[in-house]
């Protein structure tokens, strides 16, 4: 779904002075846990119009555990008080940037991360407390916004999760915890050579709707003495290099692994099939040589029978034993009657 999103391009005049103060001229890939803010500058004293905050250092805290940005009361300016690092390389250029982050479920606070040539073009992931299973991935060029809403299979306040964008001149990728989420290639952005891109996370409030879309909520401050926060750690940017993407070498890993994966299925089934073929034939044959030893039993009990049956005789048979024993008795008749 598209809609307007709320973003941190628009700053007032002292931002844009900062952004382009003390360049670094540098594309190098760096590494922050966000545990210390040496190199970072810490927004203070400003925020956009339209919201409910001005950004102050008091909202900005280090710890062992990364980055937490806070909404206070204590702004001369707003409502509230709000907080943003911006890092202090500029200049950059295409590739991945990453950060965890743990966003705040409080309705109408946003959770930003974002590369900015302030005017020009911008780059975010925002999440927001109005719906945490969502997290918005916008371009802003040319004075218009672009966003898309992602719908995520987690809640975005209960633990940390990896956020990244791949931007390329060609297309920007957006990834959640390594799996592409988006890719777009229809929005065009200036190429750093031509615009000062810095790098920041902010945290800060909304209190009026965007016209035609509340995707943020309307933020008050918690009765219950809860302190609006959200968290971040682990800020990364590694410049583009040679070949394909970081996200699109992580799909095209995913794509052979289920290639492998699914080839493997098929080849065990395959197995599978032929074992239970195999098994059928076993059977089939054991049953053929059974009914073949019962006929054989059958056949033998049959000659057994035969062989030890009483012997007959033929008719010619019973004339001949009659005639012999009637010469006999003749003979016996003859021999007395010349004894006697």
């Amino acid at each position: 779904m598209k809609s307007l999103s709320l973003s941190a391009l628009a700053c007032s005049t002292a931002f844009l002075a900062l952004l382009s103060a003390s360049p670094t001229d540098s594309k190098s890939a760096f590494y922050e846990s966000l545990d210390k803010h040496n190199n970072f500058i810490i927004a203070n004293g400003w925020g956009p119009d339209r919201w409910g905050c001005s950004f102050t250092r008091t909202q900005v805290h280090e710890s062992s555990a990364g980055t937490k940005i806070t909404i206070g009361k204590d702004s001369a300016l707003k409502p509230y008080s709000c907080g943003e690092l911006i890092y202090r390389q500029d200049k950059l250029g295409y590739g991945h940037y990453t950060i965890d982050m743990i966003a705040s479920n409080i309705v109408g606070q946003v959770t930003s991360f974002f590369l900015i040539a302030n005017g020009d073009t911008e780059i975010d992931i925002e999440l927001t407390g109005l719906n945490n299973k969502i997290g918005w991935m916008n371009i802003w060029h040319d004075q218009k916004q672009n966003p898309v809403s992602i719908d995520l299979p987690f809640d975005t306040s209960k633990d940390w999760h990896t956020y990244s964008f791949e931007w390329r001149k060609e297309f920007v990728v957006w990834s959640v915890d390594g799996k592409v989420v988006l890719n777009r290639s229809d929005i065009a952005t200036t190429s750093p050579e031509n615009a000062n891109y810095k790098l920041a996370i902010n945290s800060w409030t909304q209190v009026q709707p965007e016209i035609n879309i509340d995707w943020a909520g309307r933020f008050t401050y918690p009765e219950n003495g809860e302190i609006p926060q959200a968290k971040f750690r682990n800020m990364r940017y590694q410049p583009k290099l040679d070949g394909p993407s970081q996200d699109e070498k992580h799909r095209r890993d995913e794509e052979e692994k289920e290639k492998q994966d699914e080839a493997e299925r098929v080849k065990k089934q395959q197995e599978a099939e032929q074992q239970e073929r195999d098994r059928k034939a076993a059977e089939e044959q054991a049953q053929r040589e059974k009914e073949a030893e019962t006929q054989r039993q059958a056949q033998s009990k049959q000659g057994a029978h035969k062989n030890s049956a009483p012997e007959t005789l033929s008719p010619k048979s019973s004339v001949a034993i009659v005639a012999t024993s009637g010469s006999a008795l003749l003979g016996v008749a003859l021999a007395f009657t010349v004894l006697f």
